[in-house]
C-alpha cells in the first residue's frame, strides 16, 4: 500500500516531529524491551547488539504512518515519505556492527516505549471535529 492513501493512517493528523520521531523511539523500545528480557533471563552479556532487522522495522512503521503527516503539500509528502524510511533503514544497516550497553539499552528504552504507549494513545483518539460530536462519557 502506498502512503497517504487512508488505510493506515492514525486517528489524528500527526504533526511532523512526531512522525520524524517514530523510528527513534521503536528502534529506542525495541533495545530496551530486549534488555529488559535480556536481564530477567541472566542472559545479557552486558552488550546488547543493534540489528539491521529492527531499523527495517522502523522503517517500514515510518513509511506506513506518512499518511497521517498533513503538515506539507502532497508532492513533498510522497518524495519525503520514502525518502526518510529509506534514510532509517541506510542508517540500520550502516549501524549493524554497533553494542550498546545492556544497561543503557534498558535506561533509554524503557522510557521511549512509556512514550512511544502514550502517543499512540493520544493518536488514535477521534479527530479534532469528531470529538464535538460525541458525548462525554465515564467509562
Amino acid at each position: 500500500m502506498l502512503p497517504g492513501t487512508g488505510l493506515c493512517e492514525p486517528g489524528r493528523a500527526l504533526p511532523l516531529p512526531l512522525w520524524f520521531a517514530v523510528p527513534v523511539l521503536f528502534v529506542a523500545s525495541v533495545a530496551g524491551l530486549t534488555g529488559t528480557a535480556s536481564l530477567a533471563l541472566g542472559i545479557a552479556g552486558g552488550q546488547l547488539p543493534m540489528s539491521t532487522e529492527v531499523f527495517g522495522a522502523a522503517a517500514a512503521v515510518t513509511l506506513v504512518l506518512s499518511g497521517g503527516v498533513r503538515s506539507w503539500r502532497k508532492p513533498v509528502r510522497r518524495v519525503l515519505s520514502w525518502l526518510y524510511p529509506l534514510a532509517v533503514l541506510a542508517l540500520g544497516i550502516g549501524l549493524s556492527w554497533l553494542a550498546v550497553p545492556t544497561a543503557l539499552a534498558v535506561a533509554v528504552g524503557l522510557p521511549a516505549t512509556a512514550l512511544a504507549v502514550a502517543l499512540c494513545v493520544w493518536a488514535r483518539g477521534p479527530r479534532p471535529e469528531e470529538s464535538r460530536d460525541r458525548l462525554p462519557t465515564l467509562v
